[in-house]
C-alpha cells in the first residue's frame, strides 16, 4: 500500500536555527497516526509545513504524490485540517455553515453536505445555530467542514483540548469511524498520551526537532518482551525478600504494600514464583504491569512533557 502522505527528510530552519531536523515518516489510508513531542519539539512547526502555512528548507512532504512544496495546489486539494477548536460562524446553523465553506470547494453538494452531517450524527440539529451547541458538538461540526471536498488525509491538532470525557469518547469514536468508513488517513498532533494510545494505530515521537520514534501502539509494550515488570501479592514481604536476595541476589526488589515489585523474563518469574511457594511463602498474585504509552514516551524523550 502506498502512503497517502510522506515526509522525507525534512529541515526547517528559521534564520540559522534547526527547528525540525531530518523527520521522516509516512501515513496510510484508513490509519490513525499520532504525532507526540514536548512543547517545542518541533510538532507545530512540522504540521504548518505539511499544510504549506510554513516552507520547508530541504527535504519534501508529499500528499498523495503531489509536493507540497512544488505543487502546492494539488497537494492542498486532498487535505481537510482542524487547529484546536474549528472556525465556524455561531450565528448560522449547522447546514448553513457547511453550505457557506462548501462554496469554496469543488463539487459540494447538498447530498454531501448530508452524508457529512450523519457521518458525525448532527443531521437531527442541522438548523440549530451554532452558538448553542456544545463543544464536542462544534468539534464534530468542524471533522464535517474539514470533510466535505474528500480530502485523503484529515490533520487534527489537539482535536480533544477543552471536552469532556463524554465528548473525548465521542469524537475517538468518530476518528474512528471517518478512517474505517472513508478510508481517510488521519493524523493527530496531541499531548494527551493516553488518547493516543486508545485511538491510534502507530505513533511518532519528536523531540528538539528530531524523530526519536516511530511505532504501532499494540508494539509499545511489546518492546519489553525480554525483561517484564511485575507485582507479585505475598503474605510475607520480609521473608520473600530474604529468599530471592539468597536465591536471586542480581535481582533488584521494591516493597510496596504486600506486593515485591521487579523485572524479570518470564521464565525467571516462574522459577520465582516456585522457589518462593516451596519455602513457604503465599502467592497471592502475580501481575504483568504493561507499558503504557506514557512510559513508552518518558523512556525515548528521557524526560517527557515540557
Amino acid at each position: 500500500m502506498e502512503p497517502v502522505l510522506s515526509l522525507q527528510n525534512v529541515h526547517k530552519k528559521i534564520g540559522k536555527t534547526p527547528v525540525v531536523q531530518d523527520v521522516s515518516f509516512d501515513v496510510y489510508p484508513g490509519e490513525i497516526f499520532g504525532f507526540l513531542g514536548p512543547n517545542g519539539a518541533g510538532k507545530t512547526t512540522t504540521i504548518r509545513m505539511i499544510v504549506g502555512l510554513t516552507n520547508i528548507t530541504s527535504g519534501d512532504i508529499t500528499v498523495s504524490g503531489h509536493s507540497i512544496a512544488t505543487d502546492y495546489k494539488q497537494a492542498i486539494e486532498h487535505v481537510g485540517t482542524i487547529v484546536e477548536n474549528p472556525e465556524l460562524y455561531q450565528y448560522l446553523t449547522a447546514e448553513k455553515n457547511l453550505i457557506h465553506f462548501g462554496r469554496m470547494s469543488k463539487n459540494v453538494t447538498k447530498e454531501s453536505i448530508q452524508k457529512r452531517l450523519e457521518l458525525v450524527r448532527l443531521e437531527h440539529v442541522k438548523d440549530q445555530k451554532v452558538k448553542k451547541f456544545s463543544l464536542g458538538m462544534k468539534q464534530r461540526l468542524g471533522i464535517a467542514q474539514a470533510m466535505l471536498h474528500d480530502p485523503k488525509v484529515l490533520i487534527l491538532d489537539e482535536p480533544t483540548n477543552g471536552l469532556d470525557p463524554s465528548g473525548v469518547k465521542e469524537m475517538r469514536d468518530y476518528l474512528r469511524q471517518v478512517a474505517k468508513e472513508e478510508n481517510v488517513a488521519i493524523l493527530i498532533s496531541s499531548h494527551l498520551l493516553s488518547e493516543i494510545e486508545l485511538i491510534c494505530d502507530r505513533y511518532a515521537i519528536i523531540q528538539e526537532g528530531r524523530m526519536v520514534q516511530v511505532e504501532r501502539v499494540a508494539d509499545a509494550s511489546e518492546s519489553m518482551k525480554t525483561v517484564l515488570s511485575y507485582a507479585i501479592e505475598v503474605n510475607d514481604t520480609a521473608k520473600a525478600k530474604e529468599l530471592l536476595a539468597e536465591h536471586f541476589p542480581d535481582r533488584d526488589v521494591e516493597l510496596r504494600g504486600n506486593n515485591l515489585q521487579l523485572q524479570a523474563t518470564k521464565e525467571q518469574a516462574g522459577d520465582i514464583i516456585t522457589h518462593l511457594t516451596a519455602n513457604g511463602v503465599v502467592v497471592y498474585q502475580a501481575v504483568l504491569e504493561k507499558q503504557s504509552l506514557e512510559e513508552r514516551f518518558f523512556e525515548v524523550t528521557n524526560g517527557g512533557l515540557a
